[in-house]
């Protein structure tokens, strides 16, 4: 892949902007902002190859099961209940913090965080750890600033931490583990990209995985604009899987390693992922921070 346009990769948001209710579902979002109505999805289809079952191909995302990610990867239920994303447990001072995409939280200069809470382990309408409510989030101001994730794609910036609410007297790491972080990446990386893709050929009923090799990227924004850098890779993941963690480290086919990006965007056959460096660093220590105080609240 080549510096990837404003209108070429970047085809559509893979979380949360579906027509909802009974209104007809239209054409995908072009830009980043897309997602999957939660709960609308398709019933599962029988067992086989590709992305029905079977082990996971290059550039088609198989099933992951068991291991640290059947506990630590979740469904991220946003807008009042309305539309999913994907989310990860990752490793924190608080042990409360998720990562996710920037688009599942705020889009369209509006929070979306009415109702939101997080559900690891979601298989198949199964629920084996509960639901744990969202508590605050982080995201880059540059994120907030933009017109529209739709009109401004930003993918480089297209990343945020969410505090979780304890449950049970107990916070979410305890219970759920936590996938590791890492905040560089050499030119490419091989990887595992994880998430709940919900239209398309999958039902958003199952975590799904994509693994291969994923190489950092120019991703040019508006004329004018400098580029900003982004990690690419062949994966056919489709909305609902937006905020899915890329993990990357020796059991990373197995759903266990550290988080170098998450799902932003991407066409039918490649997905990218902004680049956790500096910037999300800074947003994570300021997620932690108020996290282990309690101070926290809505804010980047």
């Amino acid at each position: 892949m080549s510096t990837l346009p404003v209108a070429a990769v970047v085809a559509v948001a893979l979380a949360c902007v579906l027509p909802v209710a009974d209104s007809p579902p239209g054409a995908r979002v072009t830009g980043l902002g897309a997602a999957a109505a939660w709960r609308a999805v398709a019933a599962p289809g029988p067992p086989g190859d590709g992305p029905g079952g079977g082990p996971p191909v290059r550039g088609q995302a198989g099933p992951i099961v068991g291991g640290l990610s059947a506990s630590s990867v979740g469904v991220l239920v946003v807008d009042g209940g309305r539309h999913q994303c994907s989310a990860a447990v990752v490793a924190s001072q608080s042990r409360r913090l998720l990562a996710t995409a920037a688009h599942c939280v705020w889009l369209d200069g509006a929070w979306r965080l009415d109702g939101a809470h997080f559900i690891p382990g979601w298989a198949g309408g199964e629920e084996p750890y509960g639901h744990w409510a969202v508590d605050t989030a982080y995201l880059p101001p540059a994120w907030q600033q933009a017109n529209s994730p739709i009109e401004d794609v930003a993918a480089d910036t297209d990343f945020a931490f969410v505090s979780l609410l304890p449950r049970e007297g107990r916070l979410p790491e305890q219970v759920l583990g936590a996938q590791g972080i890492r905040w560089s990446v050499g030119e490419q990386a091989e990887v595992a990209a994880l998430g709940y893709p919900a239209l398309g050929s999958y039902d958003g009923q199952s975590l799904r995985g994509c693994i291969g090799a994923a190489a950092v990227e120019d991703f040019a924004r508006e004329p004018g604009q400098p580029a900003g850098q982004v990690l690419a890779m062949e994966c056919d993941m489709t909305e609902g899987a937006s905020g899915g963690p890329w993990l990357t480290g020796p059991d990373a086919a197995d759903g266990r390693g550290q988080v170098i990006g998450v799902v932003s965007g991407g066409d039918d056959t490649s997905l990218v992922s902004p680049l956790f460096g500096d910037a999300a660093r800074t947003i994570y220590d300021a997620a932690d921070s108020a996290s282990m105080t309690g101070s926290g609240r809505a804010g980047g």
